[in-house]
């Protein structure tokens, strides 16, 4: 309990801002796109070939929607929070080693397991809260944009998809923080690795490659097939679960084994 409250003191500032940045950008955005296309003066025509849209779940009939806008416009802030959670959890293993305090840590009486799991539920905290902060803004912007007329539960499917990008790409980058823990500038390798992550499951969908989307979490909510169905795909959840906890797993035996080198 002591490592949790620590690092929860250390991540107060960011769950304000993250908090904040999403809300706002939901909350002013999602509004003013849902009036867009109900404007007979905005072509939805003009984007059909756009195979982008087909590379993040989407076709023009839902996008159509005001539902459609929402998971649009979710998906960048999903984008931005795997950023976020891989830099995390990358961050929150590798700043021992920045500020020299590894010897320190794991020399008190807490047994490495300890810390390990008291950084993760740190970081699964921080997840949820500002994933429950977006669902409320969520409701309340989509409520602003079509006066009440839509699918709560779809909405609420769609908002908690980036709390569950952001747990499987902290685990992970917790993983790589413990197998590589000198690593100095996360930003950038975080950056590097979800954008490959999108690339590939991107990919998957324009060219009919199914197995490749495993290997992209932010893929596995489509938001065509959640919005149809008011579900999400149950081979791709369980893909995730199973990823978050290998994921997890590998991290804590590395790290209850791993040399610590001493800071002399």
């Amino acid at each position: 309990m002591v490592i949790f409250k620590f690092e929860m003191r250390q991540l107060k500032k960011s769950i304000i801002i993250w908090s904040l940045a999403l809300c706002s950008a939901i909350f002013f955005m999602l509004p003013v796109y849902i009036k867009m296309i109900a404007s007979a003066n905005f072509g939805m025509e003009s984007l059909s070939d756009n195979t982008f849209f087909d590379s993040i779940g989407l076709n023009m009939e839902i996008l159509n929607t005001p539902m459609g806008i929402y998971y649009f416009l979710t998906f960048f802030i999903m984008f931005a929070c795997a950023i976020n959670g891989f830099n995390k959890g990358l961050g929150i293993m590798t700043k021992e080693y920045k500020q020299n305090s590894a010897d320190f840590l794991l020399t008190k009486p807490w047994s490495r397991g300890n810390v390990y799991v008291s950084k993760f539920f740190a970081l699964a905290v921080e997840a949820i809260i500002v994933g429950v902060f977006y669902i409320v803004m969520s409701y309340v912007s989509m409520s602003r944009g079509t006066n009440y007329s839509f699918n709560l539960k779809t909405l609420v499917l769609i908002a908690v998809s980036i709390t569950w990008v952001q747990l499987i790409f902290l685990t992970f980058g917790m993983l790589i923080g413990t197998m590589f823990p000198k690593i100095r500038a996360t930003l950038p390798i975080s950056t590097g690795v979800v954008f490959i992550s999108y690339a590939t499951g991107s990919m998957s969908r324009i060219v009919g490659i199914n197995f490749l989307r495993f290997l992209s979490p932010l893929h596995y909510f489509n938001g065509s097939a959640i919005i149809i169905s008011v579900s999400y795909e149950v081979k791709y959840i369980a893909a995730l679960i199973i990823l978050i906890l290998l994921f997890l797993a590998a991290g804590y035996k590395i790290f209850c084994k791993k040399d610590i080198a001493l800071v002399s």
